[in-house]
């Protein structure tokens, strides 16, 4: 490019100046940058298999992730670091206190919920904690003086009027011992099952009563066109029924004989 003036030469020169020291200010910006920035950390394998709500400490501590624990998924906590009660939870303390076998379970279960747990869930915790073994102790007396046979195999053997009158004395003692909301999160699941088979069990009775004799024995009348079929569905309302009428300390022993053959095997 020819430069046809003194004028334009020196106006030339003085843009090729400026454009120089713009370039020096960008790149000794950069190489300052470069400097200054850390390496970046790399997440070790344990930190990225732990859930978000893993990083906070124990009970009393803040940030805890809304809806799951410190690192126990069994463990809900919300927004506000309240307990959500879910049947999860319930799965996580009958852990303690129908299968393990030591004296101190409780208190065991206690200082775990306390070490997973914000201050507010822990207090939470506990309470449902305390009322749960308090419920658990009235079933067990209120059930042994119903007379109530668990363990049937056989159809016959079963009175569903009187089961279906102790899944309504259940009920009023878990809502007295635990309060409307633990109920509906830990039992609905297991009523609406019993409920279906009471209502098709005594349906079935009310339609074979007009030709039953005083011999005959009581049952549902077969309705399945596979008898296959038939007998499977019938050992499974028989396994309901038996549920309903299982006392804790049942419960507990048969957990802990299954864990102790299942650590044997």
């Amino acid at each position: 490019m020819q430069i046809h003036s003194h004028t334009e030469q020196r106006r030339y020169i003085r843009h090729l100046c400026i454009m120089a020291v713009a370039v020096v200010c960008v790149t000794a910006g950069v190489l300052r940058i470069l400097q200054s920035d850390p390496e970046p950390a790399v997440a070790s394998p344990a930190s990225e298999a732990r859930p978000a709500a893993a990083a906070f400490g124990p009970a009393g501590s803040s940030g805890f992730a809304p809806g799951v624990g410190r690192a126990d998924p069994r463990l809900a906590v919300a927004e506000n670091h309240e307990l959500i009660v879910n049947a999860a939870l319930l799965d996580l303390i009958n852990s303690y206190l129908l299968e393990k076998t030591d004296d101190d379970r409780a208190d065991q279960l206690r200082a775990y919920l306390k070490s997973e747990l914000p201050s507010t869930a822990y207090g939470e915790a506990v309470r449902i904690v305390e009322q749960y073994q308090a419920y658990m102790k009235a079933h067990d007396e209120f059930l042994a003086a119903q007379h109530l046979a668990a363990g049937a195999t056989d159809a016959s053997a079963v009175d569903i009027e009187r089961v279906a009158v102790w899944s309504q004395q259940r009920d009023r003692l878990r809502r007295s011992f635990q309060g409307d909301a633990v109920v509906q999160a830990w039992y609905q699941n297991d009523d609406a099952q019993l409920d279906q088979v009471l209502q098709e069990w005594q349906r079935a009775e009310d339609d074979r009563a007009p030709v039953l004799s005083a011999q005959q024995p009581r049952y549902p009348v077969p309705h399945w066109r596979n008898e296959n079929d038939e007998e499977r569905h019938r050992q499974y309302m028989l396994r309901v029924l038996d549920h309903a009428m299982t006392s804790f300390e049942t419960l507990s022993r048969d957990l802990r004989l299954r864990r102790r053959a299942l650590v044997s095997e």
